[in-house]
């Protein structure tokens, strides 16, 4: 792929920013339906009329009406802020922690695995001495990825978990990937960012002075930004790094 061909040129990375999604998890299934099921079952008040339907609809409506603009704007809309726009509409009341509803509403509506090979690479990296850290587009908490993350071992690696929820802007705003490297302690120029978006991912890594890294899983065929290096999955990006043999 068309990234490989600079990889002469590229300066050796002295820390690592991962994106989440598509990255280090694969996103096997997302239930709205039933994530909306369990919240709904959680609620102090609730209006006799009020259905499950009832609900899905303003979901919709509020996802139509804000959620879908952040890819536009490049501006984050945190998890608890959509729920109370479309809860407190409708008369729902919660007693319970907002951080509690949030980790029990991606309990019962998300499923990951992680990516192939991933968890080995930041062992590798771990002990090669390279910071690492993950940057990630989510409407929900760092407790909630972090949770998810550390269900398939990939925590144990990293230095922190950034998310666009904290930070009111999301990739590929410069002013997170700043956040990132600041976290890491490393200068951009010398930080490897990898993702598998280029819209978002490599557009941002490579206006923030980073190397851009797109994970290019399937090998699809996609124009602009053009990467700094391609790679198909972790165990070529082992190789790139640590001259390490693929994983099995």
């Amino acid at each position: 792929m068309g990234g490989d061909s600079h990889t002469r040129t590229l300066i050796p990375p002295n820390g690592f920013l991962f994106d989440y999604g598509g990255t280090l998890v694969e996103e096997v299934s997302v239930d709205p339906r039933a994530g909306n099921e369990w919240l709904l079952s959680r609620a102090s008040h609730r209006p006799a009329h009020i259905t499950l339907d009832d609900v899905l609809a303003r979901v919709a409506r509020v996802s139509r009406d804000v959620a879908s603009l952040r890819e536009d704007t490049h501006l984050e809309t945190p998890w608890p802020a959509l729920t109370r726009l479309i809860h407190d509409a409708l008369g729902i009341r919660f007693d319970m922690p907002m951080a509690e509803l949030e980790l029990g509403f991606w309990k019962a509506t998300v499923r990951t695995e992680p990516m192939a090979g991933a968890r080995a690479a930041l062992e590798q990296f771990q002990r090669a001495g390279l910071p690492m850290g993950v940057v990630s587009n989510t409407g929900f908490s760092e407790q909630v990825i972090r949770y998810e993350l550390g269900k398939h071992g990939l925590t144990d690696h990293l230095a922190f978990v950034t998310v666009s929820s904290d930070y009111a802007v999301r990739k590929p705003n410069v002013l997170l990937y700043d956040v990132g490297a600041a976290r890491l302690g490393v200068e951009p120029k010398d930080i490897w960012f990898v993702g598998d978006r280029l819209d978002t991912d490599v557009a941002g890594a490579k206006a923030a002075g980073m190397t851009a890294v797109w994970f290019n899983v399937g090998d699809r065929r996609e124009a602009s930004p053009q990467p700094d290096l391609t790679i198909p999955d972790w165990s070529a990006l082992l190789e790139h790094v640590l001259g390490a043999q693929p994983l099995s």
